[in-house]
């Protein structure tokens, strides 16, 4: 009888544990349907915040690529206006040593 008392206890211990570990409540499904709601629309927020950021990140890239552009552009017309004003200075300084040839002859 003893060992008949002590299995059906084990037996009860084990029932409870599995009733409880195994088993859940409406409340507990319903409270992770929630969580889980909750985690997708912070995961859908995370993703939209992430294309935001990345729309930002191209659009800076298209500017500093069109300001890069536009700054070889101006090396350029520097580079062609300082060699118009040699041009033009070589050119005024020949003129002026031909006109003071001229004068003093």
């Amino acid at each position: 009888m003893k060992h008949f008392l002590l299995s059906r206890s084990a037996i009860f211990v084990i029932g409870a544990g599995l009733v409880l570990g195994g088993c859940a409540t409406r409340e507990d499904v319903e409270h992770a349907q929630a969580t889980a709601e909750s985690a997708k629309q912070e995961a859908d927020a995370a993703m939209a915040a992430a294309q935001r950021a990345q729309s930002s990140a191209d659009a800076a890239a298209s500017t500093a690529q069109s300001a890069a552009t536009t700054a070889q552009a101006a090396q350029a017309a520097a580079a062609s206006a300082n060699e118009r004003h040699e041009e033009h200075h070589e050119r005024h300084e020949r003129h002026r040593h031909h006109h003071r040839r001229h004068h003093k002859e």
